[in-house]
């Protein structure tokens, strides 16, 4: 296998970048334009596979909400939508060398708050998933 020079590599990961941003902005623009309480698509395989919700689930419906301007009903669909602005910009900022040409400042992250976030997360999905047991 050939190995690609070290500006093949930068070529190839500002395509992939790109890739990247495309997609999610295609996906965005779906979600604006597609109102998810009227169709009956998940995109949840947990979901799909189980009948119980995973932390994300909502996340669709809440950022469709917040994208026509309705924040408080945003947060009652799924309230770790807040973390979604941050968890973007720290993907921008990864990619901003091959995006932009210069690197963005990371916002930093410690580790013990990765950890109460992941705890917030599964209590908040055990508690959805209570209802559906009794």
């Amino acid at each position: 296998m050939r190995q690609l020079s070290p500006a093949g590599k930068r070529r190839a990961m500002r395509v992939l970048s790109w890739s990247i941003v495309a997609a999610l902005a295609a996906f965005t623009a779906y979600v604006y334009f597609h109102n998810p309480f009227e169709g009956g698509v998940t995109l949840c395989t947990f979901h799909a596979l189980t009948g119980l919700d995973c932390p994300g689930c909502g996340m669709t419906r809440a950022a469709y909400l917040l994208m026509h301007g309705h924040p408080g009903l945003a947060l009652r669909q799924n309230p770790f939508i807040v973390v979604i602005p941050v968890v973007a910009y720290m993907g921008i900022a990864e990619l901003s060398p091959y995006l932009f040409g210069r690197k963005l400042k990371q916002i930093p992250v410690a580790p013990w708050m990765l950890i109460v976030l992941g705890v917030l997360m599964a209590v908040y999905t055990v508690a959805k998933n209570l209802p559906k047991f009794f």
